[in-house]
């Protein structure tokens, strides 16, 4: 099954997977987003239970396309604040954020460190599948972009991307790989030099 066959078909359904928590009417009035619903937890604390249902054989696939979702969406309520709301009406996914006397997102790059620290992620298989993951992502926001923000190019996406502190997070195979690949795809004159270490720049 190739990854685009999984995120539109098979994703779906094992997104229902998540362990949904409630938002109080407060923020949800505050956010103006009556859907408004997270998963998680502060530092991705119900990681087993989120991924108990998911197959094992879907974890890479699963896994990796929630960093996509999730990342895109904070990086369009961060960066691109006019475009947020027309996204949330359009995708409504489930934050990954935890509540205390708000609403706090959690750092997305942990979808990836978190499973794979606490033993629930088959590595290898996710390792290998990053760089048709990456080719996916990279169209994926292309193509969203051109029909919903013209006025942002893939590249100012990514860069904003790079250039947030969630960058500085650090752990772990599958984040490894995903750095890396994902730098080389937009930066390909770097790749001599990122055998060792790699630059996010652009």
């Amino acid at each position: 099954m190739t990854f685009k066959r999984y995120f539109s078909k098979d994703f779906p359904k094992d997104l229902l997977a998540l362990q949904l928590t409630d938002v109080p009417q407060v923020l949800k009035d505050i956010f103006n987003d009556d859907d408004l619903c997270c998963f998680g937890g502060k530092d991705w604390s119900h990681v087993a239970k989120d991924l108990e249902a998911v197959p094992l054989h879907n974890r890479p696939q699963f896994v990796l396309s929630l960093l996509a979702v999730v990342l895109t969406d904070q990086c369009i309520q961060t960066h691109f604040k006019s475009s947020y709301k027309r996204w949330r009406e359009q995708t409504n996914y489930p934050k990954f954020a935890w509540i205390r006397f708000g609403l706090y997102n959690e750092n997305p790059l942990k979808i990836l460190t978190r499973p794979e620290s606490e033993g629930l992620l088959p590595v290898a298989a996710t390792v290998a599948l990053v760089p048709e993951f990456v080719q996916f992502f990279l169209e994926l926001i292309g193509e969203y972009l051109q029909k919903h923000m013209p006025q942002v190019s893939a590249e100012q996406f990514f860069q904003k991307v790079f250039k947030d502190e969630i960058m500085d997070l650090q752990g772990g195979e599958v984040l490894d790989a995903f750095k890396q690949t994902l730098t080389l795809a937009l930066n390909p004159q770097e790749a001599p030099a990122l055998s060792s270490e790699w630059a996010l720049v652009f």
